[in-house]
């Protein structure tokens, strides 16, 4: 049996969304960088870690994700409910997983379907106080076609993915 290619990511180059490096973002594509504190101390911060590697962003935004851990190498599913009404996929790739002393997450491509193009990275970070943080950081653009002339609302719903991702963690804020 012939094994199926894998689609090619749908921007070229990769690994600029880690550390945000101007020449590693291409040409036309915007970069954000989000962040909120979700606690503090070894405790949290040793929660925190483990539930960024299994998807709790997403899924604490109300995004189904088609794997249970994330994989460096993985192709996921992400089943976004555009509006809270119509579910949208949207195709990724695992590019990383950071596990730094002080920095823990994972950066992921957007593969062809997806309705940007781009890299996110999501990370938990711990400062030498030990207050930890989510970081929501990366490059996009719209994807060709339908997402590029609803640029404005596709903008509109990152915004909101993007407060919801900040929020997944924050024990005070449920």
């Amino acid at each position: 049996m012939d094994a199926v290619p894998r689609p090619d990511l749908s921007y070229a180059p990769r690994g600029g969304s880690l550390n945000l490096e101007p020449e590693r973002v291409p040409a036309g594509f915007r970069t954000f960088r989000h962040e909120a504190a979700i606690g503090s101390g070894a405790e949290r911060w040793a929660a925190a870690s483990a539930e960024v590697l299994e998807w709790a962003l997403q899924r604490g935004a109300g995004i189904r994700v088609s794997t249970p851990r994330v994989a460096v190498g993985d192709d996921v599913t992400l089943t976004i409910p555009l509006l809270g009404i119509v579910p949208v996929k949207a195709y990724a790739r695992v590019l990383a997983v950071v596990d730094e002393p002080a920095r823990r997450g994972f950066v992921y491509g957007t593969l062809p379907g997806h309705p940007e193009r781009g890299e996110e990275a999501f990370l938990v970070t711990i400062d030498d106080a030990g207050t930890v943080r989510v970081v929501v950081q990366g490059f996009s653009r719209p994807a060709p076609g339908i997402w590029t002339l609803g640029a404005p609302v596709l903008s509109f719903v990152q915004a909101i993915y993007t407060r919801r991702y900040l929020r997944a963690l924050d024990r005070e804020a449920h």
